[in-house]
């Protein structure tokens, strides 16, 4: 329930800081910076991923909450000064990483048994698409009844919510040895060098360089054609929803299928969507492109999230899910940079982007080709 909270806000935010950003400076490409700013925080991950193993989870997680509820307070009160909301997005992003690692990637597999974590990923990624939803429609109708500050305002209480609510967890604290930060690392980056794990952090951070940005993009982009809060989160819920049920059904799509044949169909029927919206052959067609795109980025995360939390042992979960991380999640800021970029030097919009997904699409078809032929194997790298 905290992990919903905690979602809910995220995506509250999604709409109502680049909305915010753009009234006040009447820029999409600083709105599309500014808002990029909250995943800068992926570059310290490893650091974060180390502090959550030395610690209670549950109270790392709580902490995670109120840090982001009070820096999202002072941007809701300041939220006419850009370098202001600027700041403070970029220091939540932080409590952000440290949520995201230890709610969905260290407490679930530390207090879910082995046979049921498939299943548990999957309820738990659907419910969270289910909170973007919430999110989305929650920012809207709130940015369309009060001024844009209250409505930032309940996003942080959204977060202390959560908080409140992760206090009811039991304390999730592993024996661990007395390495220093150094060894830590290194173990975290050690696993980066398992074939299984390098290919899929690369081909999993270029499609985020790609698509990580797109939400706060298409928020941004709709916002400067003249469309209301409540029908750009509506649009954007509807494909929401589908993730919600693609999170839902990923145990049982291609379940006989081994995980690289999975993710390369998963991420081929996402690029294909994402295609279909640089088209922008209207509202409707963004609107089911979109859906496509979203349904199928829900089906690859549940199976990437499954594979992870079934190789790396529990005492090094933090560690080795904050350098992934790194990569992966550290890849969506960089993406709306990119985006930024191109709207800066009045290029296609989508023409970086649209490379990347294809390069990430051809990544990981090599590497499923280069081991059609070989059993799955999930050995442990040496610590």
């Amino acid at each position: 329930m905290s992990s919903i909270m905690s979602k809910v806000a995220d995506y509250g935010l999604l709409l109502i800081a680049p909305l915010a950003v753009l009234a006040a400076t009447g820029s999409v490409a600083s709105s599309i910076f500014t808002v990029a700013l909250r995943g800068v925080a992926y570059a310290g991950s490893p650091l974060i991923g180390s502090m959550i193993d030395r610690f209670d989870r549950r109270t790392v997680y709580f902490a995670s909450q109120v840090q982001q509820g009070t820096c999202i307070a002072v941007a809701a009160v300041f939220l006419d000064q850009q370098l202001v909301v600027a700041l403070m997005l970029l220091l939540s992003g932080f409590g952000g990483v440290a949520s995201t690692i230890t709610g969905q990637f260290v407490l679930i597999p530390q207090l879910v048994s082995s046979e049921r974590r498939t299943e548990a990923v999957a309820s738990v990624a659907s419910a969270i698409e289910f909170a973007k939803v919430a999110g989305f429609l929650g920012a809207g109708a709130a940015l369309t009844a009060v001024r844009p500050g209250i409505s930032a305002g309940l996003v942080a209480a959204t977060y202390f919510a959560a908080g409140l609510i992760s206090l009811l967890l039991p304390t999730v604290r592993l024996q661990r040895d007395r390495s220093g930060v150094w060894a830590d690392l290194k173990i975290g980056f050690a696993w980066l060098a398992k074939p299984d794990i390098a290919w899929l952090v690369t081909t999993m951070a270029v499609s985020n360089l790609a698509l990580g940005g797109l939400g706060s993009v298409l928020v941004t982009t709709m916002g400067d054609d003249g469309a209301e809060p409540l029908t750009i989160s509506v649009t954007l819920t509807l494909g929401l929803l589908l993730g919600a049920f693609g999170a839902k059904l990923a145990p049982r799509t291609l379940a006989g299928w081994s995980l690289r044949q999975r993710i390369l169909v998963f991420q081929v029927a996402a690029g294909i969507g994402f295609a279909v919206i640089t088209l922008e052959l209207g509202h409707w067609v963004l609107i089911a492109a979109y859906a496509v795109m979203s349904y199928a980025l829900g089906l690859s995360n549940v199976v990437s999230i499954s594979f992870r939390q079934d190789v790396i042992p529990l005492p090094l979960a933090g560690r080795v899910n904050s350098v992934i991380r790194m990569f992966i999640a550290g890849a969506n800021p960089l993406s709306g940079l990119i985006y930024a970029f191109a709207v800066k030097n009045q290029l296609w919009i989508w023409l970086p982007a649209l490379v990347l997904e294809i390069a990430s699409l051809l990544i990981w078809a090599a590497y499923t080709m280069m081991n059609r032929n070989e059993h799955e194997d999930v050995s442990q790298p040496s610590q």
